[in-house]
């Protein structure tokens, strides 16, 4: 009598097949024929022959439904794969055959082989793991966090973290496949940079805190990656210690003789010789750059002289003196006398040779005896005059009674005037002088009257003279001499600020014209 699984309308053809899985599993297919070869394919007639998918070997089928026999049901042994038809191979051939696979797919997850191992990232041992349990089975690990202590053979076990992880879902089995990576350093590398004495070490470890090799390095960086799913922390470290740069270029010709040196250090600063100009510090990546600039060579002191011509005044003379008068008129007679004048050399330029010096000081220059100067050179001259005429006459006679009074006419002027003359940059040779003119300006006749008509006056009665007078003067105040003014010394200076140091001190450039 031919034996039924799971319905009356499957018949087993032979004897299934078991396989033996790794981890208590088990694998079985069972061939079976149907009842009506002709019509049980069709779809109105698939639910007698198809089981569900994950449905247990040992459950009745809905229709004509059949218990297993005694010790025939696998314990979780479930349906994942059907198969139908007239096929060599699946039992007799001209009957209608279906073949159904089970496999053991328990409530959690077991492995469905060893697993497989390899050492491709730096070393650290990675661990592909491949378990299966029955359909909507939880899976609750969590990358980075759930681990394994994964043992080959005697070795000390090592703990690996769940870096990814693949889960296949069918209607009869979940399959997970699990990537588990070993704690670590992933990569480290190490630059030097700065003629050796800067060094840049990065590191990127899995799990644990990433820590450098080189000694004294402190972190300046913080990334956050992640390598087969697993977030890895990528720190960069650095470590710097002395110059790493000098630089010189010459100074400006104000400088001459000078140079300008730039030195560049890491960690600790480095100071170089001569006057210190700018320094600066410079954090980046966690350490500090420092630069420091200073002016070497001889700063203060002459840099360059030559000459050149220069424009000086020469200062001028005032001498208070006066002039001979003398003007000859025929008969009337001769004026003679003087008037007193200035008389004026006027100051005036000149070009001479001039030693022109360049030098740089560190304090402003101070005052210096001055060479052409005029400025304490000046005088004035105050010119008066005076002038006055008179006149007496004529004379008129009265006779009362026994008495005779005579009355004679008179008339003068007198006209002053003065002026004043400034003479910047002269001096006075004289200081005063003056001038007088005295002469007869005037002469009338008084004639007596033509009594006996003959038409000539008959006498002169008077004669009326007017006289005139004229002062002059010169009043000098001022410069007497040229004292002050001197041809040697300086003519001109220029100072400008040029520099100044980290302490303060300014340094200036002096031009000085001299003679």
């Amino acid at each position: 009598m031919s034996i039924s699984h799971r319905t009356n309308r499957l018949k087993l053809v032979g004897s299934p097949s078991v396989e033996k899985l790794q981890n208590g599993r088990y694998k079985l297919v069972v061939t079976c024929s149907t009842m009506n070869s002709r019509e049980d394919w069709y779809s109105a007639n698939k639910d007698r022959i198809f089981p569900d998918f994950g449905s247990l070997q040992s459950a009745e089928m809905s229709i004509d439904g059949l218990a297993p026999r005694t010790g025939e049901a696998y314990a979780d042994m479930r349906l994942t794969q059907v198969e139908s038809g007239n096929r060599s191979g699946m039992g007799q051939v001209g009957d209608y055959n279906v073949s159904l696979t089970y496999e053991t797919l328990g409530s959690s997850f077991v492995q469905v082989k060893d697993d497989n191992t390899d050492y491709e990232l730096n070393g650290l041992r990675r661990v592909t793991r491949t378990s299966i349990a029955e359909a909507g089975t939880d899976y609750d690990k969590t990358v980075g966090t759930s681990h394994i202590d994964h043992q080959i053979d005697a070795e000390t076990a090592v703990r690996c973290y769940l870096g990814s992880y693949g889960i296949d879902d069918t209607d009869s089995f979940r399959q997970v496949q699990e990537v588990y990576i070993e704690a670590g350093v992933l990569s480290r590398s190490t630059q030097t940079k700065s003629n050796g004495k800067l060094i840049i070490e990065t590191v990127e470890a899995l799990v644990e805190t990433p820590v450098a090799e080189t000694a004294g390095a402190v972190q300046i960086g913080n990334d956050i990656s992640n390598v087969q799913g697993i977030q890895t922390k990528r720190f960069t470290f650095a470590k710097g210690e002395g110059q790493i740069s000098v630089d010189r270029k010459p100074a400006s010709t104000q400088l001459a003789g000078c140079t300008y040196v730039t030195v560049r250090s890491i960690g600790t600063p480095v100071t170089p010789t001569g006057v210190i100009i700018s320094e600066y510090e410079i954090e980046s990546d966690g350490f500090i750059t420092y630069e420091k600039t200073a002016l070497q060579g001889t700063i203060t002191g002459v840099k360059q002289t030559y000459t050149d011509v220069a424009d000086v005044e020469v200062p001028g003379e005032v001498e208070c003196t006066t002039e001979d008068i003398s003007i000859s008129d025929g008969i009337i007679g001769n004026i003679t006398g003087t008037i007193a004048v200035p008389k004026v050399q006027p100051r005036r330029s000149k070009k001479i040779a001039a030693t022109v010096t360049v030098e740089i000081t560190s304090s402003p220059p101070s005052t210096a005896s001055l060479a052409y100067d005029l400025g304490q050179i000046s005088c004035s001259v105050t010119s008066i005059s005076k002038n006055y005429t008179s006149r007496n006459g004529p004379t008129n006679y009265t006779h009362v009674g026994f008495f005779t009074t005579a009355y004679t006419d008179w008339q003068r002027s007198y006209t002053p005037s003065a002026r004043i003359q400034v003479y910047p940059g002269c001096f006075l040779t004289s200081a005063s002088s003056t001038g007088s003119v005295a002469y007869k300006s005037q002469k009338t006749y008084v004639f007596e009257p033509d009594e006996n008509g003959d038409g000539y006056y008959d006498g002169l009665e008077s004669t009326i003279e007017s006289n005139a007078s004229s002062s002059t003067s010169c009043i000098g105040q001022g410069s007497t001499s040229n004292t002050g003014y001197t041809t040697t010394g300086i003519l001109k200076r220029d100072s400008r600020p040029i520099l100044t140091d980290l302490d303060g001190t300014t340094y200036y450039e002096v031009i000085t014209w001299s003679v």
